[in-house]
């Protein structure tokens, strides 16, 4: 025999929906709950990124003057992490908002490109 459900039963229920939607749409940030979306999460993806870009870059520049084979095979499987995290954050930051990531890509190529000379001697 099926229980009926009364009216009753369902006071507060949209409440608790939303508070659960709420709580799903939380992003962890450390000990801190950041709401996704939010300008907190985008800047601390676009922080993400830019560090690893530039840990990258640094790596990269390392790399290319390394003698030792060792120290060669640790900067590659450091430039992969780099990588790997700057991709997450990139992916992330693509589907809250791509003309977001857009600029902050440009800018970051541009930042680059004029900060991280690097001479030869």
């Amino acid at each position: 025999m099926a229980k009926q459900l009364t009216s009753e039963q369902f006071e507060g229920l949209e409440e608790m929906l939303v508070n659960l939607e709420d709580e799903i749409s939380l992003k962890e940030n450390g000990k801190k709950m950041v709401p996704a979306g939010s300008r907190e999460h985008i800047l601390n993806l676009q922080l993400v990124m830019a560090t690893t870009s530039v840990n990258h870059e640094y790596a990269r520049i390392e790399y290319e003057e390394a003698k030792n084979l060792e120290r060669k095979e640790e900067l590659m499987h450091y430039m992969a992490e780099c990588r790997g995290k700057y991709d997450e954050a990139r992916d992330e930051l693509s589907c809250i908002n791509p003309l977001v990531l857009e600029t902050f890509e440009s800018e970051l190529a541009m930042q680059k490109q004029t900060t991280m000379v690097h001479y030869h001697a």
